[in-house]
């Protein structure tokens, strides 16, 4: 049934719709029982039609109010009346992430702090066997003291169909409504249909922290073949490029999430987190940035190198120099010292600096 501002949802009443999205729309409500302020995203007509797509969202939902993290959004109830689901959280309050890179990248502090957010709530959802699968600056709210809070976390579980079919035809009029508008932080696995993990929402991730640090997505390819093809193929243009004020070490990380093989990025969001949470201590220290320590692949090669380095001066000093010094002494070209410092009469100077000759004998 339609739901209009001032009816009734169970015990939740309707005050103002305060957005919409490709699942649903989300309205303030109060909770005339305990007379607190909170949120409800009313879903889209049909979108659990199946009982199982209903069971998976129920699942999901009880999963999610178990989570308990700064960083991410409380989910309090989810029902169904009169043929309407509705989802029930937090309100909170501030401004989407991608209102504020409207106006332009954000500065490098502020995405450190952000990213650092992020990062430890994705890894406190992932902990709990939750992935969120549509990260995007529309779904992370900041408020006026700076705290980040992850909104609809794990709702795109609803669009897996959605993707798998996009990813079949990549036919922009294929493209579900709800979709389209994440394809840009889509991962490559995601969008080839492949199983996704914690690795797709680092990915997802990767893009936001490009976003806020340039004020541009990586991959802008308007219609929907060459943005896929885009995403599976093409290499990230250096953030840097767009912004030289950011940091090697922030261009280090956004690109490590955004490899194309998810071998190659960040295996946990926990060592995400440590990364930024690294650079964050740095910057509020007012320190030089050092390096993370190099992996044991790396020590090795490096160790490797420098032996034969050794060894390649062992075997000069051992087998060339003496050759060298034979071939010189054999020579019959006369070798000429000359006197180069002249010293008063009678002067000493410990080293017997005369002018003389060899004849080779």
């Amino acid at each position: 049934m339609p739901v209009q501002v001032g009816q009734t949802l169970g015990r939740y009443r309707i005050e103002e719709e305060i957005g919409a999205g490709g699942m649903g729309v989300v309205y303030r409500v109060r909770d005339e029982r305990l007379g607190r302020i909170l949120a409800i995203k009313v879903l889209k007509a049909g979108l659990l039609s199946e009982p199982a797509s209903r069971k998976r969202f129920r699942n999901e939902a009880l999963m999610l109010s178990k989570l308990n993290h700064p960083a991410i959004q409380v989910i309090h109830d989810f029902d169904e009346i009169d043929g309407t689901d509705y989802l029930v959280t937090e309100l909170v309050p501030g401004v989407s992430l991608d209102e504020r890179v409207r106006t332009g990248p954000l500065s490098e502090k502020e995405v450190v702090r952000i990213g650092a957010q992020l990062a430890q709530g994705l890894a406190a959802a992932h902990a709990a066997g939750v992935l969120h699968r549509d990260l995007k600056p529309a779904n992370l709210r900041v408020s006026a003291d700076g705290h980040l809070k992850i909104l609809d976390f794990g709702l795109a579980t609803l669009s897996n169909e959605a993707i798998l079919q996009m990813s079949k035809t990549l036919s922009a009029s294929d493209v579900p409504s709800g979709v389209a508008g994440t394809l840009p932080y889509m991962s490559p696995e995601q969008l080839l249909g492949n199983e996704v993990d914690e690795r797709s929402d680092i990915y997802s991730a990767g893009v936001v922290l490009y976003e806020l640090s340039t004020g541009q997505l990586p991959f802008r390819d308007q219609l929907v073949p060459k943005l896929t093809d885009s995403i599976v193929h093409q290499k990230a243009a250096s953030p840097r490029s767009s912004n030289p004020k950011i940091s090697q070490e922030m261009e280090r990380i956004t690109l490590k999430c955004l490899e194309k093989d998810a071998e190659l990025r960040y295996q946990s969001a926990k060592d995400l987190a440590a990364d930024i949470r690294r650079m964050e201590l740095i910057a509020s220290s007012g320190t030089a940035f050092v390096p993370p320590p190099r992996s044991r692949r790396t020590k090795l090669v490096l160790a490797g190198s420098a032996i034969a380095i050794i060894a390649g001066i062992a075997l000069f000093g051992l087998l060339i120099l003496p050759k060298l010094r034979r071939d010189a002494i054999s020579s019959k070209e006369p070798l000429t010292f000359e006197q180069l410092t002249n010293y008063p009469k009678g002067t000493s100077t410990g080293f017997g600096c005369h002018k003389w000759k060899s004849d080779g004998k």
